[in-house]
C-alpha cells in the first residue's frame, strides 16, 4: 500500500512540475506587432505609460492586435506589459477596458467600459481589483529585439 501511495505522488509532483501555459480568459485573436520605441511609439519610453494598439495602427499586413486591441504599458522600471483590450468577464469586441487616472495621471488600473471591472497592470499583472470579473486580463508575450524594438506575441 505505502508503495502505490508514493508511486502516486510522484506521478503527481511530475505532472504538476511542468511548465505553466498561459491560460486563455477571452476568445483567441492572433498577436504579432513591433513596439517601435524609437520613433513611432516614442512616449513608451517614459515610465508609467500606455499605447493601445489596434486596427488602425497597423504598419505591416503581418501585424495582429488580438481581439479587441491590445493595451501596452510601461511600468515604473521601464518594462513593457501587452494586454487585451477585451474584458475577461464580457468576452465582447465592444466591452473594452480603459485606463484609470489619478492626479498624477495612469494609475497603473484599468476599468472595463461595460461591467465596471478594474484590474491592476501595474507590474504585468492584470488581476481583478473590484467588479464582476472572475479572471484576469489575457497577457501577452512582449520580447525586446536585439535593435532595442519591442515584438509583442501570443
Amino acid at each position: 500500500m505505502e508503495r502505490i501511495s508514493i508511486f502516486f505522488l510522484i506521478i503527481f509532483l511530475g505532472v504538476s512540475c511542468g511548465s505553466e501555459v498561459p491560460r486563455q480568459t477571452i476568445p483567441y485573436g492572433p498577436v504579432n506587432f513591433r513596439v517601435e520605441l524609437m520613433s513611432y511609439d516614442s512616449e513608451l519610453k517614459n515610465p508609467d505609460c500606455y499605447k493601445i494598439f489596434t486596427e488602425e495602427h497597423r504598419r505591416l499586413n503581418s501585424d495582429r492586435f488580438g481581439y479587441a486591441g491590445v493595451l501596452v504599458i510601461t511600468d515604473a522600471r521601464g518594462n513593457l506589459y501587452a494586454f487585451d483590450l477585451c474584458c475577461p468577464h464580457e468576452d465582447s469586441r465592444q466591452a473594452v477596458v480603459s485606463p484609470d487616472y489619478d492626479g498624477n495621471g495612469y494609475a497603473g488600473k484599468v476599468r472595463c467600459n461595460s461591467c465596471g471591472s478594474v484590474y491592476v497592470t501595474m507590474f504585468g499583472i492584470g488581476n481583478v481589483e473590484s467588479g464582476p470579473s472572475s479572471e484576469p486580463l489575457q497577457r501577452y508575450t512582449v520580447i525586446q529585439l536585439q535593435d532595442g524594438s519591442y515584438r509583442v506575441i501570443n
